[in-house]
């Protein structure tokens, strides 16, 4: 029988029944928003948040396991809807059928959400939390190496200064010797002792330099690895407001 009819019959049922035949329209009506057994063939399940209560996501497994979960309760509630559709259009009240339907899915959706929203948090803290904790790691890790480097160019600065005084002490000694003969021999000798020493000295600051240089150098990777995680974190920050926006949003 079409829709036509069908109000046809019950408008003439009211008319000559009465009370009686009011309530036969209401009963018609019902009977038009709700989608038979037929229809709800599918499995009924355990909504999503009371599997997982508010508070109950405290590790990455659940949070990946109730995510999953998540997704297989959309697909069968997509299906469900689908069903329900269906059974609408063999209804009397077509349009409150589906918007009854729409209503129930949307509501079931809701607590799906919820979920989601709760395992979606987890990650993003726990992923922080992992972050900081690698960072807080690194950051002893540089501090340990600078305190080493500062300690090894202390003792290089130290053996300098002993080489250094040695080698003054060592030509102190050349010149008294020259003053005290002035054979030309023995000045031309000491003049090469005090060239091949300054020589040393010369190879004695070598290390040093080359020190200096490699710290040079370490400043400059630093400072390279500093903007380089400043632009990590700002780029991890831009993402997670992003996320927080897409899971507000209904």
């Amino acid at each position: 029988m079409d829709k036509k009819n069908m109000y046809g019959l019950v408008a003439a049922t009211s008319r000559r029944r009465g009370a009686a035949g009011v309530a036969l329209a209401c009963a018609v009506a019902w009977l038009s928003l709700t989608p038979s057994a037929g229809a709800q063939g599918l499995p009924v399940v355990t909504p999503l948040a009371e599997r997982y209560p508010a508070g109950s996501i405290k590790s990455e497994q659940a949070a990946a396991a109730a995510l999953a979960q998540a997704a297989d309760d959309r697909r069968v509630l997509d299906t469900q809807y689908v069903l329900d559709q269906r059974e609408c259009y063999a209804r009397f009240l077509v349009s409150a059928c589906l918007e009854a339907a729409k209503d129930r899915k949307r509501e079931a959706e809701k607590s799906i959400k919820q979920v989601e929203i709760e395992a979606n948090t987890y990650r993003r803290q726990a992923q922080v939390d992992d972050r900081d904790q690698s960072l807080a790691e690194q950051h002893a890790r540089d501090q340990a190496e600078s305190a080493r480097r500062v300690q090894e160019q202390k003792d290089r600065q130290a053996a300098t200064a002993r080489h250094l005084q040695e080698s003054d002490a060592k030509r102190n000694q050349v010149q008294q010797r020259v003053d005290q003969n002035p054979d030309p021999d023995t000045r031309i000798r000491e003049h090469e002792a005090r060239v091949a020493q300054q020589q040393a000295d010369e190879a004695a600051r070598a290390p040093e330099r080359e020190a200096n240089a490699v710290q040079r150098q370490q400043r400059i990777k630093d400072a390279e690895q500093h903007r380089q995680e400043v632009e990590r974190k700002k780029q991890e920050s831009e993402r997670e407001r992003a996320e927080k926006k897409r899971s507000s949003q209904p």
